[in-house]
């Protein structure tokens, strides 16, 4: 899969509609939580994370392609754990 393969498929599950040109930059990614099973968040990057939050597949392998997980916010992620 390549990067802009990868990027669509987090553009495609956004719930906001949100233009992927700002998942691609950092400003908002995809995940899961405990709280909200089998809902897709999209979380704007100063927001706090629910609790058990965990990236989406599609928000893992683009990240994954571009080699860019934001360390910011998976340590955010281990802390609500």
């Amino acid at each position: 899969m390549t990067r802009e393969e990868a990027w669509l498929r987090v553009a495609r599950e956004c719930p906001r509609r949100i233009i992927g040109s700002l998942h691609r930059c950092g400003e908002y990614h995809h995940g899961t939580s405990t709280r909200y099973p089998g809902k897709v968040l999209c979380c704007h990057r100063a927001t706090a994370l629910p609790p058990g939050w965990q990236p989406t597949e599609a928000q893992q392998l683009a990240w994954e392609a571009s080699d860019t997980a934001p360390s910011a916010v998976l340590a955010a992620a281990d802390a609500v754990s």
